[in-house]
């Protein structure tokens, strides 16, 4: 029996770009709790790329290029992230309260015709304005066939 981990490869991946990734990257992680998978460096001493990961998401983080790169006119971003369940969303939302962080939305049930059963969720920005919700409502589909 293998007992290796699987890797996981997420089919969509947000990217947010920062004025300062590296502070964009300590947040993500001291406040919102993600693991760094990897990170690479650019000329300078910058972030030119990070994989950042919660649960089995990962997002892509890197500093705001030079104004002739496309990426450079990224705008804020609204990401959100599903939590095990209410009591690892209570942890996520005392844990980003310690830390100062700008809560939008404190810990509250959202209910919404998408989850009338209610969603615990928080709703926190980033030091750049990035919108962060935590909650316990995960979206399922069935895929189509081709």
């Amino acid at each position: 029996m293998n007992t290796e981990p699987q890797a996981i490869a997420p089919t969509l991946t947000p990217s947010v770009i920062y004025d300062d990734a590296r502070q964009g990257v300590r947040w993500l992680t001291e406040v919102l709790g993600f693991t760094m998978a990897s990170m690479y460096e650019a000329p300078g001493g910058g972030v030119a790329f990070a994989e950042l990961v919660w649960r089995t998401g990962i997002v892509f983080v890197s500093g705001r290029p030079g104004p002739n790169n496309p990426w450079a006119k990224v705008g804020i971003s609204s990401i959100a992230l599903v939590a095990e369940d209410a009591g690892v969303v209570q942890q996520h939302y005392e844990r980003a309260l310690a830390a100062g962080a700008d809560m939008v939305r404190k810990l509250h049930i959202a209910r919404t015709p998408a989850f009338p059963d209610g969603s615990h969720q928080l709703d926190v920005r980033d030091p750049e304005g990035n919108l962060w919700t935590i909650g316990t409502f995960q979206p399922r589909f069935i895929p189509r066939k081709p």
